[in-house]
């Protein structure tokens, strides 16, 4: 059975019972942005720690192992009510800088969120974030109107000036 397969089955136990996969529609959404610093160090912002950092509401909760790790097959929840999503590291490479995830919304969507991280010269890297969502039930519209193509690129200028303002933070402490 695909990871896909066991997060539904393990979605739909958490929430009762199955949500409608009748008018599921998916959309994939690719983005990228620049940030004043090394891959080595824009990598670990990715991680479900690392996002603490520069998103306030960002609040992750171990399911395995008991602490988060940034390692293959960790698994955490993140979120409230319907908005609560369980997610799994499928890959995190700190050599290539690149991180897979997959995140379980068990009433709403799923999604697979890849990011990659590239120099691009001293002191800035190139950041590459893509997420294939499959939205389904009564809020498929809400949720694939969030990933529009105007909706994502709000959300990619949005990573990069709230990353930007964090190094800046960081830097002059």
């Amino acid at each position: 059975m695909g990871i896909l397969a066991v997060l539904l089955v393990f979605g739909f136990t958490l929430s009762g019972s199955a949500p409608s996969l009748q008018t599921a529609r998916q959309i994939t959404r690719t983005g990228s942005f620049d940030l004043p610093c090394s891959s080595d160090t824009a990598f670990p912002l990715f991680s479900p720690e690392g996002e603490r950092l520069w998103i306030k509401e960002w609040n992750p909760r171990p399911v395995f192992p008991d602490h988060i790790e940034f390692h293959r097959d960790t698994v955490f929840r993140e979120g409230e009510g319907d908005g609560e999503g369980i997610w799994m590291i499928l890959d995190a490479d700190g050599q290539s800088h690149r991180a897979e995830y997959v995140r379980m919304a068990p009433v709403s969507h799923s999604a697979r969120i890849v990011v990659k991280i590239e120099d691009m010269g001293p002191n800035r890297c190139r950041v590459t974030v893509s997420y294939t969502v499959t939205a389904f039930g009564e809020h498929a519209a809400v949720i694939l109107e969030a990933f529009s193509e105007g909706a994502y690129t709000a959300k990619m200028q949005s990573w990069q000036q709230r990353i930007a303002t964090y190094l800046r933070a960081s830097q002059a402490q």
